[in-house]
């Protein structure tokens, strides 16, 4: 099964949907070290030591509409965005998508906007699951141990912890609040 561009998945688990019966079908997958080592090419990982998945395949309308729910688990190892070192990472986490045949003749059952277009007569739940550990990735790894005041960034750059730059954008967010503007014209009573 091929990807946009007819790229080959690094990761393939074809599952074909004729044999999804009326029953829920669970499956259980880990990918090999070469299924590893192209994901962690893909997703510019300095590596993924070991990538696992649980998935339950079950028809919401049979034959259009099918529920992937299970969970994924990987150890990988992405690069600090400050030094480039490794930085090691636990991933665990649930899964929960709707592909449907149609999305918009099945909107009695789910909203278009929330499914996956499903085509064809298989669905590779290597891929799937493979999508759903790379939106799982932090997207800012950073060692632990550093302090963002000693980092040397240039002139006029700083680095803030995550809590800084929360506070930043809530004051950030009340300057720029247009009502605000409007609620200093309202007469005081």
């Amino acid at each position: 099964m091929a990807l946009e561009d007819g790229i080959v998945p690094e990761f393939s688990v074809v599952v074909a949907l004729d044999s999804i019966g009326d029953d829920d079908r669970s499956i259980d997958i880990s990918a090999n070290d070469d299924e590893r080592a192209a994901l962690s090419s893909r997703f510019g990982l300095v590596s993924i030591d070991s990538f696992n998945a649980n998935v339950v395949l079950s028809w919401l309308k049979p034959g259009k509409v099918l529920s992937v729910k299970g969970r994924i688990s990987a150890h990988v190892t992405q690069s600090c965005v400050i030094t480039l070192d490794p930085v090691p990472a636990e991933i665990d986490e649930e899964i929960a998508l709707v592909f449907s045949q149609n999305p918009e003749r099945t909107a009695d059952i789910i909203d278009p906007n929330e499914a996956e277009t499903l085509e064809g007569e298989e669905i590779d739940i290597g891929e799937v699951v493979s999508e759903e550990l790379s939106l799982s990735l932090n997207p800012y790894p950073r060692r632990a141990d550093i302090d963002p005041g000693s980092v040397e960034l240039g002139p006029g750059a700083r680095l803030l912890s995550e809590e800084a730059a929360l506070e930043d954008a809530r004051e950030t967010a009340k300057k720029n609040n247009p009502f605000e503007a409007l609620a200093a014209l309202k007469p005081k009573n």
